[in-house]
């Protein structure tokens, strides 16, 4: 099997895009140390690779990726035995290398993405982290047993807790849960020491599902986090005073800003009240005193780009469906598609340099010259004219690379090819 891979892997990063845009997986590898002899059959970066590329290629079953790779390998028999695939989704071993890789990845991501936030002074170097569930249908391999028939599985599917930095735009963990617990509980007996609920300082942007005021007492107790949310109509609060509004463009729509006492609370918190242009009204509960009530509703809203990355995440990668139906395989399933997405994000930010796309004409820019020229004459929410990043990956970007990967690197491919799109849609 090892023999009928290398040339296999040979053609996929001989020289092709696909070989560029794995680069920083590659170099993620190199950092971690493990004994490359255990997987003489699959090597580890085959297996990263070739899984990737299963995401690029949204090849929902297994068989239709080894039926794909044949058109690349002349050979009579398949490349990848769909059991040599299978065992290694499942390896524990493998699984704790991927995570390894992962981490190192993510690391060098935050490193070389841009910050979002850079127009937010107040904000200074505070973490920004989204927390929010996604759910994954299981394999057809498993037949799901719930907890009306005497099971533990979960109605909804597999859980996938994921935390997402705001500031640059991508995923940073993930936490995979098969049985049926509260996302709450996931929180608090899963991810309760890890490092992303231990960060000093950070900000946190959550959903509704997530209010415990207990919970993020401590946090800020410990840590000095805070967090911020929509608030419940059904919580019980007492108005302590009604802090003052400053005249400033970030606190456009802000209505009220109140600090209360909650029943289940010894702390202060605050409950600010926002309206859109529309004149809809939102309600938001926060422990923070730090910022402007009006970036607190924005970072609030900013939480909408972890949705749109679960978009990409579920429909133009292949992660709607359970890949295995071990824990193992659907953990590694979930790493290797956000290993996808952040080498897609690092991959368009190299090449939107390259492209010298910055400042280019596109229809984004054109759209949001637009926001600030009606937000000066006609006023309206400042934050979110000036917000000029985009939340999700288009899928003619995915398109791109499922069209394109084999092809040789160049300018002028880029210049034909990708441009255009980054151009229209980025």
């Amino acid at each position: 099997m090892k023999h009928r891979l290398t040339p296999l892997i040979h053609t996929l990063t001989q020289n092709t895009v696909l070989e560029e845009w794995f680069k920083p997986m590659q170099a993620a590898l190199d950092r971690v140390r493990y004994p490359e002899k255990v997987f003489a059959t699959l090597t580890i970066p085959a297996f990263l690779l070739l899984g990737s590329l299963r995401q690029l290629q949204a090849h929902r079953s297994l068989r239709e990726q080894v039926q794909s790779l044949m058109h690349f390998d002349n050979r009579d028999k398949p490349p990848l035995a769909r059991s040599t695939w299978s065992d290694a989704l499942a390896s524990k071993k493998r699984a704790a290398i991927t995570r390894e890789a992962f981490s190192q990845l993510v690391n060098h991501a935050r490193t070389a993405l841009p910050d979002r936030f850079t127009d937010m002074p107040n904000l200074g170097e505070r973490k920004l982290i989204a927390i929010d569930a996604s759910y994954q249908t299981e394999s057809a391999h498993y037949q799901p047993v719930y907890p009306k028939a005497g099971g533990t599985d979960n109605q909804k599917g597999h859980m996938l807790m994921t935390f997402y930095d705001l500031r640059k735009g991508i995923p940073l963990d993930v936490k995979t849960e098969t049985t049926s617990r509260g996302e709450m509980r996931v929180i608090k007996e899963a991810l309760d020491h890890s490092h992303w609920m231990a960060i000093k300082n950070a900000l946190y942007s959550v959903d509704r599902a997530f209010i415990d005021v207990r919970y993020w007492d401590e946090r800020k107790r410990l840590y000095r986090a805070t967090m911020v949310t929509r608030f419940k109509s059904i919580l019980v609060y007492q108005e302590t005073r009604s802090r003052p509004i400053a005249k400033r463009a970030c606190n456009d729509g802000v209505i009220s800003d109140l600090e209360i006492t909650l029943r289940s609370s010894k702390q202060r918190w605050r409950r600010i009240e926002f309206m859109t242009e529309a004149g809809d009204s939102y309600a938001y509960l926060t422990n923070d005193f730090s910022l402007e009530p009006g970036e607190l509703a924005f970072i609030y809203h900013r939480r909408w780009d972890e949705e749109k990355f679960f978009d990409n995440f579920k429909n133009d990668l292949t992660n709607a469906k359970a890949w295995g139906k071990s824990p193992t395989a659907i953990d590694q399933q979930t790493v290797i598609g956000i290993i996808t997405y952040i080498l897609t994000r690092l991959f368009l930010d190299q090449q939107f340099k390259k492209l010298a796309l910055q400042d280019g004409n596109t229809t984004q820019t054109n759209k949001h010259k637009k926001k600030v020229e009606c937000y000066q004459k006609e006023g309206g929410i400042s934050l979110r004219a000036y917000w000029f990043q985009m939340s999700k990956i288009p899928v003619q970007v995915w398109r791109f690379f499922k069209n394109c990967f084999l092809k040789e690197p160049s300018i002028q491919l880029y210049e034909r090819q990708l441009k255009p799109i980054l151009m229209r849609y980025l």
